[in-house]
């Protein structure tokens, strides 16, 4: 099997930092790569996937075997060595198992019932399990793992899988036996097997031999390589670099590909011969410090990702650049690049996982040619090497200008190899992919959603009720909303994400630079809150943000239940008299009795959202009722006590009042003492907001003592309010003679 390889300039996590220059010629020189500043404080946990036998203590009971048969690893070996190059390396290939619910066990569990099978190869040196055509129903969960071996369960599946495409791949682990477990929850049926197809990879080259043999100097190829911990200057480079096994079993190499606004996208360059399908960039499991950590020191193991997107691949060039979706681990860097082709005999060096085993560093120089891997053969470089080589697994790997340690290649083809140190490789050009191939547009900066740019409480992005889908969160690009809930209001959020492709996190504020309302931390897939607003502000802020990792994709539901008005309907209604009332119709309902279409000339259809008043006139004379200058659209209806019922009359309404726009005044004779239920609500099912204003006047100005009779009473009250405004009639201000005239003119019973 060939190689790939990719050189760049790397960024330990968390040092990213862009460099621009200019040059000569049609394209700009674009140069991405680490200068020494630093981001403080960077830092996460991967996080800790258990399988449903440790979830539920079943570790201990044995599952059901399928047994699998032995391979030919010699002829497996004769395919390889005629397979057709470029290729990915080989190292397991795919078996079919027919599965059936009667191969595993059930086993009764708190809440549901647990179906468990192991499948096992004979002689095979790892496995794993690749399920096709998933589907699981409400409440059901799916994991795989190594039954020997901690730190191998994958997370938990749910749906059509992480993807929603059906597909389900458990990591590659160096054991023969791979289990498959399945929750139902209590009260579903399972009448059939969640799939329709597994499919088991039997290993027949060790690529695990640090953890089968517990260290040492297992999974070093060959004593022509290098241990990068031995350079120290590439420790950021070699942090970047990280090992690709994807599919039923092939491997590459790549790493972790900068962006120029340095946004911690975790984009991975590798090789279009390795990677060039959605399907596989689904199921490639990135291995990372697979490596001697110290110089001369035992290989460790790394940690272990899987999953990615498959953002863009060039075939011109086979470069290839994917999206990891998992958290990654600490420490990790970021590999920077040039879009400019090096010049022939720049000082070049790659770091890669040749034949799959651990992290090897190679030097070398570009050659003034250019090699066969493909046509034109301009499109790759010539590497000759002068200090370690590479093999097959080291395909996808960066080729580095020393000057700078930026990428401008990934590795294609090639025969150099232990035993022979004197061939040269090819390295497809990086240049290419980015000038031509689209890559600069994906390299400028990872995706981001439409509610951008919302990333501080200043800038929080106002949203209406509803359902918004596609939101990235990153580390440094955390997401502000603003949401309207009235005070009393109940809002509901509803969030859906992976929590193994990040730690989404929320907070809602009052203001900004205000206390902590609601802090949600939880380590679980998705989130959901309800919260009740007594902050006293008529909104509310929402922080999202990411407590582990570098991004995470998300989508986002939130409602608001308002309570009802105290006032919502009659037999509630808010006691007044004269004056100016503030109301509201939201949160209110709709009562009965419904109003007739014709409402003394007014066209008012319909009552929605109403809120009533119990009106106590405070005099003989007409009452008067106006919304004039409200929100909203209103209408009013007035009716006499006692509350009325579908028969009862109406005394008086208005839809649009005159000069009042589309909000209403009416009036009606009223009663001293007498009590009248006055409805505010709006034809056309909207909220309104404004005053109610309130007033009787009376209809005998003479009549001071409202017995409804101009008599001896009412002139004693007058004379005793002489020269003063007590008493007045006219409107003057003070009583005189022109108040004695005008209430002996109207002597006797009120009109």
């Amino acid at each position: 099997m060939r190689k790939l390889t990719l050189t760049a300039s790397c960024i330990l996590l968390p040092t990213l930092l862009a460099t621009a220059v200019l040059a000569g010629g049609s394209k700009p020189v674009v140069d991405i790569g680490p200068n020494g500043h630093e981001l403080k404080g960077v830092h996460w946990d991967m996080p800790q996937h258990a399988s449903l036998s440790r979830q539920f203590q079943l570790d201990e009971i044995p599952a059901p075997t399928v047994l699998l048969g032995a391979m030919d690893f010699g002829a497996l070996a004769a395919e390889d060595e005629a397979t057709a190059q470029p290729a990915p390396n080989r190292f397991a290939v795919p078996v079919d198992v027919p599965l059936s619910m009667g191969d595993g066990q059930w086993i009764d569990v708190e809440g549901g019932r647990v179906w468990r099978v192991a499948i096992e190869a004979e002689g095979s040196l790892c496995s794993r399990i690749h399920l096709s055509g998933l589907a699981l129903g409400a409440g059901e969960r799916l994991t795989m793992h190594s039954p020997t071996r901690e730190g191998t369960a994958t997370d938990t599946f749910e749906g059509h899988g992480e993807f929603n495409n059906g597909e389900a791949w458990s990591l590659f682990t160096p054991d023969a036996r791979a289990q498959l477990e399945w929750f139902v929850p209590t009260g579903s049926k399972a009448k059939s097997l969640p799939f329709y197809s597994a499919e088991y990879s039997y290993g027949y080259r060790d690529i695990f031999p640090v953890e089968r043999n517990g260290g040492g100097e297992g999974g070093i190829a060959g004593n022509c390589h290098n241990q990068p911990a031995c350079f120290a200057a590439w420790s950021v480079e070699s942090n970047a670099t990280t090992r690709l096994l994807f599919g039923g079993g092939f491997l590459c190499s790549g790493q972790l590909c900068a962006t120029t606004a340095l946004d911690e996208t975790p984009y991975v360059s590798t090789a279009n011969h390795c990677i060039s399908t959605t399907a596989d960039a689904n199921s490639c499991q990135f291995n990372f410090f697979f490596r001697g950590n110290t110089c001369g020191g035992a290989t460790a193991a790394g940690t272990t990702v899987t999953g990615a997107d498959l953002t863009l691949t060039y075939l011109a060039s086979d470069s290839t650049l994917l999206m990891i979706r998992p958290t990654l681990p600490s420490t990790v860097g970021w590999a920077g690049w040039t879009n400019a082709n090096p010049t022939t005999n720049t000082a070049s060096t790659g770091i890669h996982h040749p034949g799959g085993a651990a992290q090897a560093i190679s030097f070398g120089v570009k050659n003034a040619g250019s090699f066969p891997c493909g046509s034109p053969s301009g499109n790759w470089n010539s590497l000759s090497w002068n200090n370690g080589i590479t093999e097959g697994g080291s395909s996808g790997s960066a080729i580095y200008r020393d000057s700078d340690k930026k990428m401008y290649g990934v590795l294609t083809c090639g025969g150099s190899s232990c035993a022979n140190t004197a061939a040269d490789d090819g390295y497809g050009r990086w240049d290419l992919a980015v000038n031509s191939g689209g890559f600069a547009a994906k390299l400028a900066a990872g995706a981001d959603d439409t509610q951008e740019q919302n990333d501080t409480c200043a800038t929080a992005k106002a949203l209406t009720a509803g359902t918004y889908t596609g939101l990235v969160v990153k580390r440094i690009d955390e997401d502000w909303y603003s949401l309207p809930v009235p005070t009393g209001g109940a809002l509901t959020v509803s969030m859906t994400f992976t929590h193994a492709n990040g730690d989404v996190d929320v907070q809602l504020f009052g203001t900004c630079g205000g206390a902590v309302l609601l802090d949600r931390a939880a380590n679980t897939n998705n989130e959901s809150f309800v919260y009740t607003n007594n902050s006293g502000s008529s909104s509310l802020l929402m922080r999202v943000y990411l407590g582990a990792d570098t991004r995470n994709d998300y989508s986002l539901t939130f409602s608001v239940a308002v309570p009802a008005p105290s006032n919502d309907n009659c037999v509630t209604a808010t006691t007044v008299i004269g004056g100016v009332y503030a109301f509201n119709t939201v949160g209110a309902t709709t009562s009965t009795p419904a109003v007739s279409n014709a409402c003394n000339g007014s066209a008012i259809s319909a009552m929605n959202n109403d809120i009533w008043y119990a009106f106590t006139a405070t005099c003989n004379g007409t009452a008067s009722a106006t919304t004039c200058g409200a929100t909203g659209d209103t209408a009013l209806v007035v009716y006499a006590s006692p509350c009325p019922t579908a028969g009862s009359a109406i005394v008086a309404c208005n839809n649009d009042g005159s000069g009042c726009g589309t909000a209403s005044t009416t009036s009606w004779p009223a009663t001293l003492g007498s009590t009248y239920y006055v409805r505010i609500g709006s034809p056309s099912a909207t909220n309104a907001s404004g005053s109610l204003v309130l007033s009787c006047a009376v209809n005998c100005p003479a009549d001071k003592d409202g017995n409804n009779v101009i008599d001896g009473a009412d002139l004693t009250i007058v004379l005793n309010g002489w020269g003063t405004s007590s008493g007045d009639i006219d409107g003057s201000g003070s009583v005189d003679a022109s108040d004695i005239a005008a209430l002996l003119n109207a002597w006797g019973s009120c009109p």
